[in-house]
């Protein structure tokens, strides 16, 4: 069963695909570091979902690829 469609899922193409951990998981780490716009949202989500894959917090293997390193400002 899909998730319910809102903006956050239209910014989000692999909303569906994501676990509820993963998603709650990636809210603790905006809310204690900052937030992004809507925008840089469906970047930021998967960069995050990595994240937390690779260091061992959520078992599930991300769906998306791994976005490309955003640049720095200098």
């Amino acid at each position: 069963m899909a998730k319910k469609l809102n903006d956050y899922s239209r910014a989000l193409s692999f909303y569906d695909q994501a676990p509820k951990a993963v998603l709650a998981a990636i809210a603790v780490s905006a809310l204690t570091c900052g937030g992004d716009s809507l925008e840089e949202a469906s970047d930021r989500v998967a960069e995050e979902w990595w994240c937390l894959y690779e260091a061992g917090i959520v078992s599930q293997r991300p769906t998306v690829s791994r976005p490309a390193p955003a640049e720095e400002a200098s």
